[in-house]
Parts: structure tokens; sequence; C-alpha cells
């Protein structure tokens, strides 16, 4: 009698477990199919090597600013999706986009120093010079090439993915990216200017998008 209740509770295990298993599998496959669309949407923006119009401001003196203009070209880009300790968020994507990087403020007037330009103190001329090859200044012999990580959340209420943050390789927060969502850093005020909302429209309505 025990012997049959040991095969009993061991087959109900075995299928209970399978069962379990096909229902997170099914979840995995619809969670991954869900964040497909959102790195085909950063994949396409990236592959037209777009140019960015950026404000930089010196923490201990803000009212000083300097406009440039940011070339993107893209080299890579990956993505993965890995589990959380979080009921409500339990999946973590992100997507690593990879660039070389390009601008020209060597023409600008202005600098927070007297080693090297920063850009113009005026937006209007940035704006002039966004299609001035000449000024263009590749970066990534200096510093390499800049991965640029978009983090996400997937929140199991609304089974939806929400953009969390955008950070560098090393952790630290993309003050270029977020100021377009709002968020101010240390260096990159959010920017309210018109000529800056409609300069970096395309940005702009591709982050809140994500």
């Amino acid at each position: 009698m025990q012997r049959k209740l040991l095969i009993f509770f061991v087959s109900v295990n075995i299928i209970l477990s399978g069962v379990v298993y096909a229902a997170d599998s099914t979840r995995e496959n619809t969670v991954i199919k869900s964040f497909e669309p959102i790195v085909e949407k950063i994949t396409t923006f990236f592959r037209n090597n777009p140019k960015l119009l950026t404000k930089v401001s010196p923490p201990e003196n803000p009212n000083i600013q300097a406009y440039s203009i940011t070339h993107f070209q893209m080299n890579r880009i990956s993505y993965d999706i890995l589990t959380s300790n979080s009921i409500i968020t339990p999946y973590i994507g992100h997507i690593d986009v990879d660039t070389e990087v390009a601008d020209n403020k060597p023409c600008g007037n202005q600098g927070f120093s007297k080693i090297e330009k920063e850009g113009w103190s005026k937006i209007d001329d940035a704006i002039r010079n966004a299609n001035n090859t000449s000024c263009f200044v590749i970066r990534t012999p200096q510093v390499g090439v800049i991965r640029h990580r978009f983090i996400f959340q997937y929140h199991v209420k609304t089974g939806r993915w929400a953009l969390s943050e955008i950070v560098y390789q090393d952790g630290a927060i993309n003050g270029r990216f977020m100021a377009l969502l709002g968020v101010p850093s240390p260096w990159f005020p959010v920017m309210n200017e018109p000529q800056a909302l409609l300069y970096n429209k395309d940005w702009i309505q591709l982050f809140k998008s994500l």
C-alpha cells in the first residue's frame, strides 16, 4: 500500500512539475516576443546614425551653457532578458547600443576651461553647424566605442515593458539621453528650448514610445 502511495505522489509531482514548466515556458516566450518590437524600434532608429542637439552646463556654474551636435554612428546592437526577485516586475530587459561618437564642439565659441571648446554659447549657432562636416571630430579613437544601455522592467499587471533608465557600460547615468526624458543630471540639464524640442523631436518621440 505504501509503495502504491509513493508511486502515486511521485507521479502527481512529475505531472505538476510538467504543468508548471509548460506555464513558465509559455510566459517566457510571451515576454520575449513582447520585447522584440522594442529592440527593433531602437535598432531602426540608430541604424540611421542620428544626430542629437546637446546642452552641457558645469554643475558649479549652471548659468554657463554650451550647445553642440553629437553624431552617433551605430556599431552593433544586442539585448538580453534576466529574471529578478520581484513578483511585480519579474523580468529585466536591456538593450545595448554600441556606437562611435563624433561632435562639432571644436568649432564653437564656448569652453569651460582654456583647454578645449564645449560648443556654442547660443543654441542657433550649434544648429547652423549641424551639417558642417569640417567641424566634426570622431571621439572613438580616444574613448573607444560607447555602449548605451536601455534598461526596461516587465510589469506583470499590465503585461508591458517600461523604460526605467539609460546608462553607460560602467553603470553611470547616460545624461544626454535621460535629459530627453525630462530627467536632469550633473552636466546635462533638461532642454526646454523650442529649437531643441524641434531638432530632437525624433529622439523624444522614440524615448517616450518605449
